[in-house]
Formats: structure tokens, C-alpha cells, sequence
């Protein structure tokens, strides 16, 4: 054998030496990759749902698909809040949007979700939205400063001057590549990091805009769709005897038609225009369902399988014209249960759908038992560890709140009590010492949709009475001297 064959020989010796030494560096530690998705509802095929989503269900078949998972605070920046400070909205403080970076002021005592892995050594990363606002700042927890490009991701709509410059459509769809869209750079961004990042521990988030407002989508996913396929989603009214605190504003108020020069505001959707924001809401969970599978293609490809943590959330649900909303802003189901998918390598023993009752506020202790760190005292979630083993059945109850957005009739919080059978609603005035002002009652067992509160029935005393133990029980502002 010749001096030169010789070099290639030995050249491609160490090639694969040092291809297998990165294979085992990359299995001896554990990573975390999150997604974030804004305004998602389950209606992923993996869910039962009628969107086409093939990726979605694929990592389904390896992963929790977790059908009774509730957020705190169906609002962007106090579900974000909680879920990445592992604390509830009476923990925080954060109730509204613009408090949100209040999360990141104690980094010392009370550290985010990214910052304490960031502690302990990991590289964290955030791509898109994940916290909502900037992000920036140290006590978020990032490595680097967070990317993110503009949230609407209109790619063919500009704003116009004058009269109708408030004016802009609530969905578009457009002709072009997917690399228009702001939320493919996203994936772009992940996946980078992703082959970046893969001989060391990482903690990598990427937050997808869609499918929130506006709804914006390359046409080939709206054409996965026929119209025969898009069906108005019922309950089409608010529910009997619930409160009404929260109908005096909808999030669609601020959009219009395409083509048209006014805005839906105090004028109720048609039926078509309801099936067409239907059917471009479906198109923008198809167009995130391929980002995603993108992803998952590269944490195969990477050899990042056996070692990633993989959690897929949605900060709340959005009413698409059921209970005539177009908004997250209420008490009911629609949007206080969202998508949670969970794959975590090595503790994974059920697959599929799970009925095993969670919450968001249960991620950050979760990801610290899998990453075998130490769990912080101060966290308000419990680790789904065990439910993912089989050893349990999850929780009793979830709990979540929300008020309403005009900030004149903020005189009103509600305080709702999830089981597996029930909701119950607390309806409670601040100002006059917690008194409870309304309640509501949904008996799940018959009444999936929430049409009806039967608080009121004799048969029920008993379970409402059950529920107003859990409310006293389980919130901070709320005590007994209170009630």
C-alpha cells in the first residue's frame, strides 16, 4: 500500500472517529427543544381535528398527546408568563399583555424556565415568538439575544394612509414560496441552531405567529382544503346563563374583509366570510404543521432523537366564531384547553392520546426531572414525569383565570375549576372584597360544548360545592377572610 492511500485510509479512520466521539458527546447530555405555537386549537388530525397535519401526527405516534392540557390565562403574555416561569397568574402578578417582562425581574430567586437552564450550563437559545414582547434582557435567560421578525407576517398587504389606514385584512393569502413567511425563517433559525449546537447541551425555543391574527398562509396550504371540507363550528352562541363580562369585545374588531374598507366592529360575520376565516385559519395550521416537520427531520438528522426533549405548546385555544367569538378573552373551554405534545427520550411510556389532566405551569418542572436538575422550591407546576412513565393519572384539577379587556369593567375576575367532568366559574369583585357576582357550571359529560350552565340545578349542589372548595383551596388571592 502506497504513502497515499495510506493518508486516505487514516484520514477517513479519524473521520469516523471523531463523527462517533461527537455521537456519543451528543447522547451523554440531554437537550431541550421547545415550540411555541400562538392561538393554536387542538384541531390537529392527532387531536381528532380537521386540520391536515401529517407532522403533528407522525411525532404523535412517539409522543404524549395530551387532550386535557389548560393554560392559566387564556392572553398571550400572562399564559407565556406563567408557562415559562413555571408560576400562576396570582404567583406573578401578570395580568395583562404589557406586564409580561415582569417575569423577568427576580432572574436570582425565581428564575425563568431558560434562565435556569442557562444556570446549569446550557446554551438557550429563542428564535420567534416565545416570550411575548422582545425577550431581551438578561433575566430572560437567552444566551444570545432572542430573533424575531414582525408579528403579522402579511407578505403581499402594506398599510395604506388617510382615512382607512387602521384598515387590514384578517387573513391573507398569498402566491409565492414559503420563505416569504415569517415563521418558515423561524424554522430556518431553529434548525440552524439545531446543527449549531448539537455536540453540547442546549435548550432551543422557537415560537411560531400563526395561526393568530391575521391569518396568513402560502396558498398551496388553502388549497389542501376544499370548501366541502370547512364546517361552521358549533356552539354558535354564548352559553345559557353564562356571564357575559366579556362580550363587549372581540379580537376580529380590528380587521376586515379583503377587499372591503371597513372593519368587523359591532357587525356580525357572515356565514361565508366565517367559512373563508375558517378555512385560512386550517391553512396556517398545515403551513406550521410542515415547519415542524422540518424541524423533526433535523433533530433525525443530527442524531438528536435519543437526547431531545421535544414539547409542542400552545399558549391558549381562539373561538373561530364558536359562542360568537373571534378572540381568546373567555371562560370557556374553547380556549382554555390547548395543544401540549410531549416526547421526552427515556421516560417515554405512553404515546399518543393522553385524557391525563395538565398544565402549562407543569412544563418548567417536567423538563428539570428529565434534564435531572434539581426541580426550584418555588415552582406552582408539578412534573408530568409520572403520567408520561404510566404511573399516574395526572391531575384533579386545573385552574385558570381570566378578566375581561375593557378596562372599565374591570371590576370582575373570574376563578374557573376544570375536572375531568366539570368547569366550574367564579365570577368574583375585586373592589367589594372577592364577592362572588356569578357563577357558571358545564357538565362535560353531556355538554362538551359548554351550551349550558346548570350551577342553578338541585342535582348539582353537591359538585358545585366540591368546586368552590378547589377555587378557595387553590388561589393565591383569594382567603377564607374573603369569601
Amino acid at each position: 500500500m502506497n504513502r497515499a492511500l495510506r493518508l486516505v485510509f487514516l484520514f477517513i479512520a479519524c473521520l469516523s472517529l471523531v463523527q462517533a466521539m461527537e455521537s456519543m458527546s451528543a447522547a451523554e447530555h440531554k437537550n431541550i427543544l421547545l415550540i411555541c405555537i400562538d392561538d393554536l386549537r387542538p384541531v390537529m388530525g392527532c387531536y381528532g381535528g380537521a386540520a391536515k397535519t401529517p407532522n403533528f401526527d407522525k411525532l404523535a405516534k412517539s409522543a404524549a398527546v395530551f387532550t386535557k392540557h389548560y393554560n392559566q390565562w387564556p392572553v398571550c403574555g400572562p399564559s407565556r408568563s406563567s408557562m415559562l416561569g413555571g408560576l400562576r397568574p396570582d404567583s406573578t402578578g401578570i395580568y395583562e399583555i404589557g406586564d409580561s417582562w415582569e417575569i423577568s425581574k427576580r432572574p436570582h430567586t425565581h428564575p425563568t424556565l431558560p434562565r435556569y437552564f442557562k444556570d446549569h450550563g446550557y446554551n438557550t437559545l429563542s428564535f420567534g415568538k416565545v416570550f411575548h414582547g422582545k425577550g431581551m434582557g438578561k433575566g430572560y435567560g437567552w444566551c444570545e439575544d432572542p430573533w424575531k421578525l414582525d408579528w403579522t407576517c402579511y407578505v403581499d398587504f402594506k398599510f395604506t394612509g388617510g382615512k382607512d389606514k387602521r384598515w387590514r385584512p384578517a387573513y391573507e393569502i398569498y402566491d409565492g414560496a414559503d420563505s416569504k413567511h415569517n415563521d418558515y425563517q423561524t424554522a430556518d433559525k431553529v434548525i440552524q441552531a439545531l446543527v449549531d449546537n448539537k455536540a453540547n447541551p442546549f435548550f432551543i425555543a422557537g415560537g411560531f405567529y400563526k395561526p393568530h391574527l391575521p391569518f396568513v398562509a402560502p396558498r398551496k396550504y388553502w388549497e389542501l382544503y376544499s370548501d366541502t371540507e370547512i364546517s361552521l363550528i358549533d356552539p354558535k352562541s354564548i352559553p345559557e346563563g353564562a356571564a357575559n363580562f366579556m362580550y363587549d369585545w372581540t379580537e376580529i374588531d380590528s380587521y376586515g374583509a379583503p377587499g372591503k374598507k371597513s372593519l368587523f366592529e359591532n357587525v356580525d360575520v357572515d356565514q361565508q366570510e366565517t367559512r373563508n376565516m375558517i378555512h385560512a385559519y386550517y391553512a396556517c395550521v398545515s403551513f406550521i404543521d410542515a415547519q415542524l416537520g422540518r424541524i423533526l427531520k433535523a433533530i433525525d438528522e443530527n442524531n438528536l432523537t435519543q437526547n431531545t426533549a421535544i414539547v409542542i405548546w400552545s399558549d391558549h385555544g381562539f373561538h373561530l366564531g364558536d359562542h360568537g367569538r373571534w378572540a381568546k378573552h373567555t371562560q370557556f373551554e374553547q380556549v382554555m384547553r390547548c395543544p401540549l405534545i410531549v416526547r421526552l427520550p427515556g421516560y417515554q411510556t405512553i404515546s399518543n392520546q393522553s385524557d391525563a389532566m395538565v398544565e402549562s405551569v407543569d412544563i418548567y418542572p417536567s423538563l428539570c426531572e428529565f434534564a435531572e436538575l434539581e426541580t426550584p422550591n418555588f415552582l406552582d407546576g408539578k412534573s408530568f414525569l409520572p403520567v408520561l412513565l404510566g404511573k399516574s393519572n395526572g391531575k384533579q384539577a386545573a385552574f385558570s383565570q381570566i378578566r375581561p379587556v375593557n378596562k372599565k369593567k374591570r371590576n370582575v375576575m373570574a376563578y374557573s375549576v376544570r375536572t375531568q367532568d366539570f368547569r366550574y366559574v367564579e365570577w368574583r369583585a375585586p373592589d367589594n372584597e372577592n364577592a362572588i357576582v356569578w357563577e357558571e357550571l358545564y357538565d362535560h359529560r353531556n355538554d362538551a360544548g359548554e351550551t349550558m350552565s346548570v350551577v342553578k340545578r338541585p342535582q348539582y349542589i353537591d359538585v358545585v360545592k366540591r368546586h368552590k372548595e378547589l377555587v378557595l383551596k387553590n388561589y393565591q388571592s383569594l382567603s377564607v377572610s374573603r369569601k
